[in-house]
């Protein structure tokens, strides 16, 4: 796998090696992406930060320069404490991988001070307000902002956008299962999608006429010779070529490329911005949107599992717990 991002060859080295074990352990490629991504951010952080002018440069690593890094993703780039706990998870993993070759080799995340609680009560800035939602939907089909770079392509990607936001708001889909979407998941003649079990278990469902118009017209805005076909493995929402201005094509699998989780949150940071809102929305504040407002609404709480997924009831409890204590 290539690291492109990481200059030191130590550095790129040890990542390569890390994913070749993961691919050895059976992991999905998917997973090994995220690991990369991860580690990437982290050593492109080290390297900017002028950590990395030795040999030996896991050894030399010290509790200090991990929390230095967890406090630059909390307060300036805005991460969630269920990424940043994320984030924790590949960064031990990968001190457990280097552990197996030398295991001499200390652990300085285990010291960290820094609390990290991916399960720590929600709070108002945990959702979207009426005011952020529309204001983003409008900008989704606007033009404002754009660099002259950007404009050409934007009739191509205004019906793809609008419907990852639709799908992820207002039917609390999870980014790992919007991506996972595939044409054999996509039902146009009864207005209903299946929903892959990736992150929960597997469900249906039912899309109003009018989004359903809204998936098929950005279906079929894909140019016909690249256009996922209908009923096939064949991904729903494809990656788009900037330079070329148009929707990818992998040959090799003679398939459209799907898009990515991080391609998902690169669009939605780039729209957030746009539209002038608070840094750090994501794709899991809209469904905890989407979850509090079924409560808010009076939906059963069996209903509300179903809706979105959940295995137990357990993973409901912080969303009755904030409207218990925020009612409207």
């Amino acid at each position: 796998m290539e690291t492109k991002r990481i200059q030191n060859e130590e550095l790129a080295h040890t990542v390569q090696a890390f994913a070749a074990y993961l691919t050895s352990k059976g992991r999905k490629s998917s997973t090994i992406k995220r690991y990369v991504y991860d580690i990437e951010n982290y050593v492109a952080w080290l390297e900017k930060n002028q950590k990395v002018s030795s040999n030996n440069i896991w050894a030399n690593l010290r509790t200090q320069d991990y929390e230095n890094y967890f406090f630059d993703l909390k307060e300036n780039r805005h991460y969630s404490e269920k990424t940043m706990h994320r984030v924790l998870i590949v960064l031990n993993r990968l001190y457990q991988f280097l552990q197996m070759a030398n295991p001499g080799l200390a652990n300085p995340i285990k010291d960290m001070e820094l609390v990290i609680q991916p399960d720590r009560a929600l709070r108002p800035e945990d959702f979207i307000t009426a005011a952020e939602e529309q204001r983003l939907k409008s900008v989704l089909i606007s033009l404002d902002g754009l660099s002259e770079k950007q404009l050409p392509a934007r009739p191509l990607l205004i019906d793809r956008n609008v419907c990852i936001l639709m799908l992820l708001l207002d039917y609390g889909l999870s980014l790992q299962e919007l991506v996972s979407l595939n044409m054999q998941h996509v039902h146009f003649e009864n207005n209903t999608l299946t929903i892959p079990p990736v992150s929960g278990i597997v469900r249906t469902i039912t899309l109003t006429e009018e989004d359903k118009k809204k998936l098929y017209t950005y279906y079929k805005t894909i140019p016909e010779p690249v256009r996922p076909a209908y009923h096939t493995n064949d991904p729903l929402f494809v990656a788009f070529d900037f330079n070329r201005n148009t929707y990818r094509w992998v040959y090799e699998n003679d398939a459209p490329k799907a898009l990515t989780e991080i391609a998902v949150q690169k669009m939605i940071r780039q729209e957030v911005a746009r539209a002038g809102l608070r840094k750090g929305i994501s794709g899991q504040h809209f469904r905890n949107t989407f979850i509090l407002r079924l409560i808010q609404s009076g939906v059963s709480e069996p209903e509300i599992m179903k809706r979105v997924g959940f295995k137990t009831k357990l993973s409901l409890k912080r969303y009755y717990d904030y409207a218990k204590n925020n009612p409207l």
